[in-house]
């Protein structure tokens, strides 16, 4: 398909259909939705959209780093070019990076005191990028993306301000915020966006359903009448299905038939189990005589030396495999002998860590990862510090917005030093996937 085809039958359309016409030069639009559930992904697709109708996107990040950001651009566009057999998709990708300009204020946001003007998201930084790029890269956007705004100090002048931003510049800005609960009635918008209601142009909110998100338009301009969108996203992609087409999610879930294979550790391990118990299904938590982190008591199953013998490494050809000695971590063999049996019986394959240069995921939990990888069972990570899930392509880590418990066994490990940024995802994995428990 060339690259025109791609933009007219675009679900996109459908998108700016709904909002009659779209957000429009001149206007600010929100994408709001909890942590984790994709808003920079859907934000990376409205921009993929418009450069692919040879239009000017500014992005402005205060979530990510810029090789964080451009690497969600290269997934996403992978993505569409072989959705949609795009023709001649290198040549595209490079037009597409030359429309392009990328800036990430991810460091001062993190360090400095909220702005009376934007909170932690200084708008004089971001005005200051806008003149950036005029003055000294010669670039005028047409679109502004603001991934990541903060809301929740924003001053009374912040919103306006930006408001008179689009307005001056004729540009469509679209900002991403963080909410913590879903509107309670249509055209109603959460906390924290709620005080800049008359400032703001269109307001989307992401809701996700199983292992596919749904968008709700909250504010349409000055309709009053809110078009149902009825569109879905990928949940790995944010792609946008075509209007009304039945998404495998829509075939309930189980989660009584699905099997949860870990260590029942300290940490993520016991976070696993904990929602393995929640939702009702099967946890098979294998251990050994000895194991002082066991935190679980549900479906522990305690190897004896011959059964621990099948997991059996040499301890050489597991630190050559991750790069690091391991003969210091206590009751290593033991370890790695039980890791051996969760991941060897699993369909799937959920890491809680840190995925470090090497590709290689840190400490005892990485091999767990490295044996999915050597045996080709599909993979996730979730990186702590990164706040982001991974998969493994085969090839490279890859960014996976909204992975889903899709096999009917699957393992669960991680690090013991659980944050609450990890728990969260451990959670939001198992509500995407399986729904609320006490629905």
């Amino acid at each position: 398909m060339y690259r025109k085809d791609v933009n007219e039958r675009s679900p996109m359309r459908v998108f700016e259909k709904s909002m009659h016409g779209g957000l429009g030069r001149g206007n600010v639009g929100v994408i709001a939705a909890r942590a984790g559930v994709g808003k920079t992904a859907l934000l990376v697709q409205i921009a993929l959209d418009d450069l692919l109708r040879d239009r000017k996107v500014l992005h402005i990040s205060h979530e990510h780093a810029v090789d964080h950001v451009r690497s969600y651009y290269d997934e996403i566009f992978r993505d569409l070019a072989a959705s949609s057999k795009l023709e001649n998709p290198a040549e595209v990708k490079l037009d597409v990076e030359r429309n392009r300009l990328l800036y990430s204020h991810v460091a001062p946001a993190a360090s400095g005191a909220p702005s009376p003007r934007g909170g932690r998201s200084s708008i004089a930084s971001i005005l200051h990028a806008v003149e950036f790029s005029r003055d000294v890269a010669h670039f005028e956007p047409d679109v502004i993306i603001l991934d990541g705004l903060d809301f929740d100090h924003a001053g009374e002048g912040a919103i306006e301000a930006l408001a008179k931003l689009a307005d001056d510049r004729s540009v469509e800005l679209w900002i991403s915020v963080n909410v913590d609960a879903a509107p309670r009635a249509s055209g109603e918008l959460p906390a924290p966006i709620e005080r800049f209601a008359t400032q703001l142009d269109v307001v989307v909110f992401l809701a996700p359903e199983r292992d596919v998100v749904r968008l709700r338009l909250l504010k349409d301009h000055q309709s009053a009448d809110l078009a149902d969108l009825h569109l879905r996203l990928d949940p790995h992609s944010m792609r946008i299905i075509d209007e009304d087409v039945p998404a495998p999610s829509e075939r309930a879930k189980n989660p009584r038939r699905h099997r949860l294979l870990s260590g029942g550790g300290k940490g993520a391990e016991a976070e696993f189990g904990a929602c393995a118990e929640r939702w009702g299904m099967t946890e098979v938590n294998y251990s050994f005589a000895g194991h002082t982190t066991l935190e679980r008591s549900r479906g522990v199953v305690e190897l004896g030396d011959d059964d621990l013998k099948k997991g059996d490494f040499s301890l050489v050809y597991v630190s050559k495999r991750l790069g690091r000695v391991l003969s210091e971590i206590p009751l290593v063999r033991s370890i790695i002998q039980t890791i051996w049996h969760q991941i060897n019986g699993a369909n799937q394959v959920f890491v809680v860590g840190v995925i470090q240069a090497d590709d290689t995921v840190r400490g005892g939990t990485g091999w767990g990862a490295e044996l999915a990888r050597l045996w080709n069972k599909p993979l996730f990570v979730y990186d702590q510090p990164k706040k982001a899930w991974f998969r493994w392509s085969g090839s490279a880590w890859e960014l996976a917005s909204m992975p889903t418990i899709t096999s009917d066994t699957f393992a669960g490990i991680g690090t013991q030093t659980l944050t609450d940024d990890g728990r969260e995802a451990i959670r939001e994995l198992f509500l995407r996937s399986f729904g609320d428990p006490s629905g």
